[in-house]
């Protein structure tokens, strides 16, 4: 008799679990499609400087160039520029 109710118990555990899991799971799937941080719609743009490519809203622009860090823009300038 014991063993039998440590699988109910051990059953109803791992369904609660599943419930808890599907839910957040439904949460993350509802921000994705809002434009939550986790978006995967993010225009990338590439740094002239290393081709690294970074979000639009993150990248360092100048004539319509995109850099991944400060560091590379002047990089770039100094040896592309009079």
């Amino acid at each position: 008799m014991g063993l039998i109710r440590l699988l109910i118990i051990a059953a109803l555990i791992y369904l609660v679990w599943r419930v808890v899991k599907g839910l957040l799971g439904e949460r993350r799937r509802h921000d994705n499609q809002a434009g939550g941080p986790a978006s995967l719609s993010q225009k990338m743009v590439k740094c002239r400087q290393c081709g690294v490519h970074v979000p639009e809203n993150e990248a360092f622009q100048h004539n319509n160039m995109a850099f991944c860090s400060q560091d590379h823009q002047r990089q770039y300038l100094e040896h592309h520029e009079p």
